[in-house]
């Protein structure tokens, strides 16, 4: 895509876009745009936001040679142009342009020429421009978030700044890591999503995005099997970057259990949740269809296909913005289905007796030959599979491989491997069916899957018994440098722009991985096998490394010594969640780019809010000290994080930054007043309570005592409210009521756990009460009471929850609480506390299915800039009895 197709709009100015007439003016004030095409967009997004906060119309100029003739008709200009010192002395500027300009920096300077003022923005490059014409916008009064925009809402009279500022950023490398595998964070985004937050990382003035993708792994379980990068070889890719052969795969929903959570349907949610998504199985838009998971190789092929559709619009867009892309998997790279045996047969004649199994016959006494291979099958199991076991007769002294016995005598000897079911065949002919036949006269089972086995039973007096499984007719074991080929060659073919495939070392490796265990050398050569096919199929991409720690003990920076020059960059996220610092051994790698990864959030507190300003320039600082190029952000969420995103950004450019300047200027910019930044400062990092942690998955709720007396740690969220009354209606308003809703739902948090941790205690007394009529008087008199407290409880918590959901982060909140605490609190309890009364729960003991909140109107996903052509959907949340509505926009 070429930065001329791209269009901006707004709600606000689409109409005034289509039907404003301009005044004749003799000169009126307009932007030049010089040299290259790609220039009109970030001319665009000025006169956008200029007229955003002035109401003037500023006309756009095309200028190659006659720069200089235009600015005598422009009255006030805004000049765009990419680094030219001979600019100076062409145009007579009365100001030099430096000779050498860093890639990305910018220099904004105020001119007085032709009786006319001008605002020249020189940047060093494409993305300089771009990154100039957002600066400007600032100039103007508009703020920039991973949200969206902050758009003033009164309008002043347009006057071009005074300014003269040469801006470069710190690191060269400066963007976000969303992590998967929870519904918060990207496992919730569709194209629409991606394409919001990558327009606002550039926005931000950052240059990179990064995905990690949990591994495929053959048994089901958390944190396996994602859909974001496809393991497979190159003969499974299509020419058209689609797949022949897949495996089952998903990313989070509603419906599926793993990381604590209980599959849910929406539809069952209380509180007024239910009304809020659209569908029962909620989830990625990719797996429409196919949720929870996949349960056909069309349907695994499906989802990895429209991932790969899903990534290469979303990255095309990213990059017309100037924003780098990056993929990757674990190290050692897991395979799909791999390893595989082959099914060796053996016949004794002594015993007239067929014998298929993975060994090597050590069993056999001698008594059995090899014959033949009759196919193969993977060592583990996988979703679908049927286990292929050996069963014996010792009084036929018959061997027979089945997937249960074929008669009353027969006993398990062992499981030999996994194979596909009768109802799963492979495409290209990757299975073949493997058929059980029968002697009666000899009293043996023969198991076979080639012509000739079959040709064998037909000729000996064997009768077709039916189909066992589908196995594998091909036993060859492919290397990791093929399956890396397969998954380079697939990014090619669909198209994807990449600029970065990393790997990252596991997270085990966080547990005191050193580099004289097997793994690490494992893992070199892993690594070295990506290089290798990296090289074999000339791919575009770079390649780096990440994971959760920069490398294995005792020297954190060996990687830097043992990888080659294949590898561009060596990374980390922060390790401990981001509470130990960044790791000294950055200054010890040389040889390579290094890149730090601080933490915005952590996901043991994920359904709390987390405010980590403060650690994050402390990281930033490290990393420059460090001599890091590049410093990202890991995250879920997108509006609880923006705070600590918008720090990283702003100090990328301005680096003595510091915590107090940002929260006082963050709250003048999102409030309109100076006064919460003393709550925010006060509050952030540490000083924020804390009443979630990891309960099998991020942020679940306890039942705890010990929460009744934090009364105290809550005092700020009533300062905070103290100063709701100076918030001017509006804008401003609706984000102080985001923050202020979302520290009072934290609050209730710890309400809710200090009712459940008081029910808990007491329908454990109830439960010792040996009387059947005083351990009901009990539970009407004790019990009853503490779960209509812990149901209001919740009640409230869940109404402020409510109020906030203003992205999908909020969405996969509300999943998370419901399915993966007040469900263990609340829902689950009742039957047991319903057989002491002897009777069902009523009223107060039951959460309502309705919202209990004032009316609200959220666009979880807010989208200022679209591609010509492109077809985007906009989902509206009304809250007031919360419905979910999908509004359709084309732009054509």
């Amino acid at each position: 895509i070429k930065s001329s197709t791209m269009q901006t709009f707004s709600a606000f100015s689409a109409l005034v876009w289509i039907f404003a007439r301009f005044p004749a003016e003799a000169k009126p004030p307009g932007i030049v745009w010089y040299q290259k095409q790609q220039h009109l967009f970030a001319a665009k997004e000025i006169r956008r936001y200029v007229y955003h906060t002035t109401k003037q119309w500023l006309h756009l100029h095309n200028s190659n040679d006659s720069l200089s003739d235009l600015l005598k008709t422009q009255d006030k200009a805004i000049v765009l142009h990419e680094h030219d010192p001979a600019l100076t002395d062409r145009l007579s500027l009365g100001f030099r342009i430096r000779q050498k300009m860093g890639e990305q920096s910018y220099l904004l300077k105020t001119t007085h020429l032709h009786e006319s003022t001008q605002l020249f923005a020189i940047g060093a490059d494409s993305t300089g421009v771009l990154y100039a014409a957002y600066a400007i916008a600032e100039k103007f009064g508009i703020r920039f978030r991973l949200y969206g925009d902050i758009i003033p809402e009164t309008t002043s009279e347009f006057c071009l700044p005074d300014v003269d500022e040469f801006s470069e950023p710190t690191f060269e490398i400066r963007g976000l890591q969303p992590f998967h595998d929870f519904p918060e964070g990207p496992d919730w985004w569709g194209e629409n999503e991606y394409k919001a937050v990558t327009t606002q990382i550039s926005k931000q003035k950052m240059n990179f995005i990064g995905l990690h993708t949990y591994p495929y792994d053959p048994t089901p379980g958390t944190g396996r099997d994602e859909p974001t990068v496809w393991v497979g070889l190159k003969n499974d890719v299509n020419d058209d970057g689609t797949v022949k052969n897949s495996y089952p795969t998903s990313y989070a929903n509603t419906m599926r259990n793993q990381w604590g959570y209980t599959a849910l349907p929406t539809g069952n949610y209380s509180y007024g949740a239910s009304r809020i998504f659209d569908t029962d199985c909620y989830g990625n838009p990719v797996q429409v269809g196919n949720c929870p998971l996949p349960t056909t190789p069309e349907g695994y092929n499906a989802v990895f296909d429209k991932t790969g559709i899903m990534l290469k619009n979303s990255f095309e867009h990213a990059q017309s913005l100037n924003v780098k892309t990056c993929v990757g998997t674990e190290t050692s790279l897991s395979t799909p289905m791999s390893p595989i045996a082959s099914l060796n047969l053996y016949y004794s004649k002594t015993r007239q007796d067929n014998f298929l199994t993975t060994t090597e016959c050590a069993e056999c006494e001698n008594l059995y030959e090899f014959v033949r291979v009759e196919g193969f099958v993977y060592a583990h199991p996988f979703p679908e599979s049927v286990a292929l076991n050996t069963y014996y007769n010792g009084q036929l002294q018959d061997n027979v491989l089945s997937v249960k016995p074929p008669a009353e005598g027969y006993v398990l000897v062992r499981t030999e491997g996994y194979a596909f079911s009768n109802s799963t065949r492979l495409s290209g002919n990757v299975t073949t069916t493997l058929l059980m036949y029968y002697n009666a006269d000899i009293h043996d089972h023969l198991s076979v899957s080639t012509p000739e086995g079959e040709a064998y039973a037909k000729t000996h007096g064997y009768t077709l018994v039916g189909s066992v499984a589908n196995v594998l007719a091909n036993g060859t074991v492919s290397t990791p440098k093929e399956y890396y080929e397969g998954i380079f060659m697939r990014i090619q073919k669909l198209g994807i722009p990449l600029d970065y495939y990393w790997i990252w070392t596991p997270e085990g490796w966080d547990g005191g991985m050193t580099s004289t265990n097997p793994v690490f050398k494992a893992a070199v050569d892993d690594l070295a096998s990506a290089g290798q096919a990296h090289a074999a199929v000339n791919a575009s991409f770079k390649l780096a490394t990440c994971g959760w720690v920069v490398g294995p003990l005792p020297d954190r920076s060996i990687f830097d010594r043992v990888l080659s020059s294949d590898y561009s960059a060596i990374t980390s996220i922060d390790m401990h969640v981001g509470n130990s610092p960044v790791d000294p051994a950055y200054v010890n790698i040389t040889k390579h780019d290094k890149w730090a990864i601080p933490w915005m959030e952590d996901d043991p507190g994920l359904t709390a809010p987390e405010l980590w300003v403060n650690r994050t320039l402390m990281h930033m600082e490290d990393a420059k000290k460090y001599g890091c190029q590049g410093l990202l952000g890991i995250h879920w969420r997108t509006v609880q994080t923006s705070p600590q995103i918008a720090a990283m950004a702003q100090k990328s450019w301005n680096f003595g930054l510091t915590s107090n300047d940002f929260w006082k200027s963050w709250s003048i910019d999102e409030f309109g007043i100076p006064d919460p930044a003393t709550v925010f400062a006060a509050v952030e990092s540490f000083n924020l309570p804390r009443p979630v942690n990891w309960g099998g998955g991020p942020g679940a709720f306890a039942g705890n005592i010990a929460q009744c007396t934090w009364g105290s740690k809550y005092d700020f969220v009533d300062t905070l409210a103290s100063m709701k009354s100076k918030v001017k209606p509006g804008s401003c308003l609706d984000r102080f009521e985001y923050w202020l809703n979302s520290f009072q739902y934290m609050r209730g948090i710890s309400r809710t756990e200090c009712a459940w941790g008081q029910y808990n205690a007491a329908i454990k007394k109830v439960g010792k009460e040996s009387d059947p009529a005083t351990r009901q008087r009990m539970a009407e008199t004790l019990a009853l009471p503490l779960r209509e407290q812990l149901v209001q409880n919740a009640t409230e918590m869940m109404t402020y929850l409510l109020q906030t959901v203003s992205s999908t982060g909020e969405m996969g909140t509300i999943m998370n609480v419901l399915s993966h605490s007040l469900v263990h609190a609340i829902d689950e309890p009742a039957a047991q506390l319903e057989s002491y009364l002897g009777r069902a729960l009523t009223g107060k003991a039951v959460p309502s299915r309705a919202y209990a909140g004032p009316t609200k109107l959220a666009v979880p996903t807010v989208r200022s800039v679209v591609t010509k052509g492109e077809s985007c959907c906009f989902v509206l949340l009304y809250c007031a009895e919360c419905f979910f509505v999908q509004q359709e926009y084309d732009r054509r």
